[in-house]
């Protein structure tokens, strides 16, 4: 027998009144303050959208800058392993491309191939492709000194230089993909490998970017090995088939005497030139200068150079931010700060991107999406001598930009990643829906492993009022 004044399975009161909704389960994010919403008269037994309001989710997808799951996490991160490596990879050695469907990643920790592996929106891997390469020395692991994967007019395309400590010249080469990261092949049934450049010198360093709506490649290399020093660079432009537009000369020499190439880097630009960057040491510890200058697709300067003064090890790259290049550095001599040049060519204007966690060091990536600049870094430090190889001493947290510009710290769990020092370097793509995608490498001593991570994280817009 019911008791007077307690409500029927309907809800309704014996007096014809109706009663109160009691509270959900859930009480944080989305579904604070929801109560049980009826169906066909009959209040939820358990709380489900109905309840909780069309911004619910079961499963948190969404990246609104809210807690869709009511677990007290907004936004949260997805870590998942992407490929187990056969050696640590340098940042010369991996590169993303974002392409329809989701991301590839090219690899070369092998010394007579790449691998191509695909993975989803979800940053989790779908297959990969094995790519036989034209590599000149086999003995070495570092024999392709520079790899990347390119966006071009026909699709996917992995750019590759190979040379070695033996060898007595430099090739550049372009493998066409289609869009599932898979050579594409020629008529003889072979995957197509188109020859950029050849340079009589070994152990050269090589960049490439393409312009002109993705149809004509710039590389640029020094001309000498960095070892003992290459004191001028060369670049070249050509079509996709390798044919010459622009010949092989020298772009820029380093001065004053003495003056060695540190580093390389070039970038396509949206009005179809380029812009080289150059890493110049000048001798002593920490005496750096970072060179810029546009050229257009016949090697022809654009006005005149740009200089920016850093300091030792910047760890330099180039992003477009609208129609304007900029330069992202790494600035040693304040708390490791991350900061950003712009305007690099009418003024510059730098600022502060991000500051490291105090006695760290950020190896970071950059890129220039739909809605801005985005930055993740892996905040590190040394695990001070343990035994054993002192390159896996590392460990680090990954961090991003989240809501406002505040960095966020998106790491799996309270212990620190554990890193190998050749990790510098995060790969950033940015994902649907306001989602980055991101691939990091970590690695164990024992069992000796080393693994690329891929982490989905919100590029956290400003919750909706």
């Amino acid at each position: 027998m019911r008791d007077a004044g307690a409500p029927d399975a309907g809800g309704s009161l014996p007096d014809g009144g109706t009663a109160e909704a009691s509270p959900c389960e859930r009480t944080l994010g989305v579904c604070a303050g929801a109560r049980r919403a009826q169906v066909d008269g009959v209040y939820e037994p358990v709380c489900t959208a109905l309840s909780y309001g069309s911004s619910y989710e079961a499963v948190e997808t969404r990246c609104d800058g809210v807690d869709n799951d009511c677990d007290g996490v907004t936004d949260p991160a997805t870590w998942s392993p992407v490929t187990p490596l056969a050696y640590p990879l340098l940042k010369n050695q991996v590169s993303s491309l974002r392409v329809a469907g989701g991301v590839l990643a090219a690899v070369f920790d092998r010394p007579v191939g790449a691998r191509i592996v695909r993975m989803d929106t979800s940053m989790k891997q779908v297959d990969g492709t094995n790519v036989p390469v034209d590599v000149l020395d086999t003995s070495e692991s570092v024999g392709t000194v520079r790899s990347q994967l390119l966006s071009t007019s026909r699709g996917p395309a992995l750019y590759y230089s190979s040379t070695g400590v033996m060898a007595d010249h430099t090739r550049g080469h372009l493998i066409p993909l289609d869009a599932q990261g898979r050579p594409v092949l020629g008529k003889d049934g072979s995957a197509v490998d188109v020859v950029l450049f050849d340079h009589p010198v070994g152990g050269v360093a090589s960049d490439a970017a393409v312009a002109a709506g993705g149809s004509q490649v710039f590389v640029a290399w020094a001309n000498g090995p960095y070892g003992p020093g290459a004191h001028e660079v060369l670049g070249t432009v050509t079509d996709l088939d390798g044919k010459v537009l622009a010949a092989p000369r020298v772009l820029m020499r380093m001065a004053p005497e003495g003056a060695i190439v540190d580093h390389v880097e070039v970038l396509g630009l949206s009005d179809g030139s380029f812009l080289l960057a150059v890493l110049q040491e000048t001798g002593g510890l920490g005496d750096e200068l970072v060179r810029l200058q546009r050229f257009d697709s016949d090697l022809l300067p654009v006005g005149d150079e740009r200089t920016v003064h850093t300091v030792y090890s910047p760890t330099l790259q180039l992003v477009e931010l609208g129609a304007s290049p900029a330069l992202l550095v790494r600035d040693t001599r304040n708390d490791d700060k991350l900061a950003v040049v712009k305007n690099l060519f009418d003024g510059g204007t730098q600022e502060t991107v991000a500051v490291t966690t105090l006695d760290e060091t950020a190896w970071f990536g950059a890129t220039a999406t739909s809605h801005g600049l985005e930055v993740a870094w892996l905040s590190v430090r040394s695990a001070g001598a343990s035994g054993g190889d002192i390159e896996f001493n590392w460990r680090g947290r990954f961090w991003a930009l989240g809501q406002k510009g505040a960095p966020k710290d998106w790491t799996p769990g309270a212990a620190p990643l554990p890193l190998h020092r050749f990790a510098e370097w995060v790969l950033l793509e940015e994902l649907p829906e306001r989602w980055m995608g991101a691939l990091v490498m970590t690695s164990t001593q024992t069992p000796r492993t080393h693994v690329i991570q891929a982490v989905r994280y919100c590029s956290a817009p400003n919750p909706t009022p």
